[in-house]
């Protein structure tokens, strides 16, 4: 399993970008809009997607970071490197879901990236700030999402549709404000405290709240709890 600097993740602006997708197939519950038009096609390293973009959504409105920069601000670029389509994997997502908090008055702002396939669940990655002003030493989620749903607990998760899910982690201190972090299974360290995020899914936003604690802010008073609003869609075509 795959542990992360906090520190180091911070210094190189955001750690996104899934290491092995999945795929999906549902349609997307939202009102993003869809189309075969060319200039709504994007090929990536991992394949040819159609591109889906949430017309309430202003792209002078989103957060600039250096990656975004560097795609002259095309949103649709940036979700295809936050979800890991810069490289060709043997096991590309088939879904794509770019989600968006630009409020800088938010704890967290920033982007999230949804991911499925065919037969391992949906995956999280973000690209994530915090308020330096409120304490903040920089935030990531990595990994997959759990079913938190207890009325249909054997149920998949759908990245297309309404769910609950939950991605455990435990993170140890190495130095003031610098978190080894790692997700899901994996418990890390002796000296680890475990945690949890809970995703939740509605429509066209998507709720990231801890449990108890969190490793993104010294101040542990602070509880984070942000919604972010649907802004891309990918979604694989066949070859």
């Amino acid at each position: 399993m795959q542990k992360i600097s906090l520190m180091a993740c911070v210094a190189l602006s955001a750690c996104g970008g899934a290491n092995g997708g999945n795929e999906a197939v549902a349609a997307s519950p939202t009102a993003m809009t869809t189309t075969a038009a060319p200039s709504n096609i994007i090929n990536t390293k991992a394949g040819r997607y159609r591109v889906g973009r949430n017309p309430k959504i202003n792209p002078a409105d989103l957060p600039k970071n250096s990656d975004l920069k560097m795609l002259d601000g095309d949103a649709a670029q940036y979700a295809a490197k936050l979800c890991g389509l810069d490289f060709a994997n043997k096991t590309p997502p088939v879904k794509c879901e770019l989600f968006v908090q630009p409020d800088k008055s938010g704890l967290l702002t920033g982007y999230v990236a949804l991911m499925q396939g065919r037969s391992d669940g949906v995956r999280i990655d973000t690209a994530l700030e915090t308020d330096r002003q409120k304490s903040g030493t920089g935030c990531f989620i990595s990994g997959k999402i759990d079913n938190s749903d207890f009325d249909h607990p054997e149920a998949p998760i759908n990245v297309s549709r309404d769910f609950q899910g939950r991605v455990p982690f435990a993170a140890w201190e190495k130095s003031p404000g610098d978190w080894m972090v790692s997700f899901n299974d994996d418990e890390g360290s002796e000296n680890a405290a475990n945690g949890m995020w809970y995703i939740k899914r509605l429509n066209s936003k998507l709720r990231i709240e801890q449990e108890r604690w969190n490793y993104c802010y010294s101040d542990k008073n602070v509880h984070l709890d942000e919604v972010f609003t649907q802004v891309i869609s990918l979604e694989r075509i066949a070859d």
